[in-house]
């Protein structure tokens, strides 16, 4: 396919950006901390929306790159690179739990049978909304993969978001208006999460659905959009810099509020 005319930069860099990595690391120990019931982040599980946004602007900025800079995007070299970065590792971590419950625990192993296999192939949370498994509630020992219903998040969205903002770059190839698009569906998102909430109930289904987690990501697709790694400047001046800082700074501090003083599941 080709690339996109209106992304078009005479010289393209993509950037590392350090300030990412340090997001990426308070958001889990703010899951972490949650689970360890820490008094001052009963809002822990706010990391998990902000890992979230995170992975929606990396992969946008990745595939929207490589749109602009090689005329065109490979779905199956993006899909294989992903494989390669993350199967590796959870195929070896699945593979060291499982020999050691079928050493020490082989009840257990079969008790999370269907969580292995779900997890293999990136359903896992789907299969604890069929078979009702509540994230709030626990009625036995903590399951040793249990964290691998947001990696399945993460890889369904690999798998359909090329597809979908290919199909984006072609219909609306002006910034703002696809943008426009991704916040929207963003929205419907949102609305998913607000309508299919009881209040009173266990919101584990809200909390596992991928329709209804979606929103965080696609926040993060939309600023990837508008404002690429590739496309940030060196030459900024001191004022602006020192606006950009502040900004930073405060939305740290937000954050770390929001975590400390949120006490409900999100």
């Amino acid at each position: 396919m080709n690339g996109n005319r209106n992304l078009h930069l005479n010289q393209p860099i993509k950037r590392y950006m350090t300030g990412l990595d340090g997001l990426r690391a308070i958001s889990v120990l703010a899951v972490i901390a949650y689970h360890l019931h820490f008094r001052w982040a009963e809002g822990g599980l706010l990391g998990v929306e902000i890992f979230f946004v995170l992975s929606g602007y990396l992969i946008t900025d990745q595939i929207l790159f490589e749109w602009r800079t090689r005329s065109g995007f490979s779905i199956v070299q993006f899909w294989i690179r992903r494989m390669r970065r993350l199967l590796p590792a959870m195929i070896f971590m699945m593979t060291v739990v499982a020999l050691w419950f079928l050493i020490t625990d082989f009840s257990r192993l079969q008790e999370l049978r269907g969580n292995f296999v779900s997890s293999l192939f990136y359903v896992n949370n789907w299969y604890l909304i069929f078979h009702h498994v509540s994230y709030f509630e626990s009625f036995g020992p903590p399951s040793p993969i249990g964290h691998l219903w947001s990696l399945s998040i993460e890889e369904q969205f690999y798998v359909i978001w090329p597809l979908v903002l290919l199909i984006g770059l072609c219909l609306a190839p002006r910034r703002g208006r696809l943008m426009l698009y991704i916040l929207g569906c963003a929205a419907i998102s949102a609305i998913a999460m607000a309508v299919i909430y009881e209040p009173g109930t266990d919101p584990s289904r809200v909390y596992y659905g991928t329709d209804t987690r979606a929103f965080a990501i696609l926040i993060g697709a939309a600023l990837a959009v508008i404002w690429p790694s590739w496309r940030l400047s060196d030459n900024v001046s001191s004022s602006s810099r020192t606006m950009l800082d502040m900004t930073g700074v405060l939305g740290i501090v937000m954050l770390f509020i929001l975590i400390g003083q949120t006490n409900q599941p999100v």
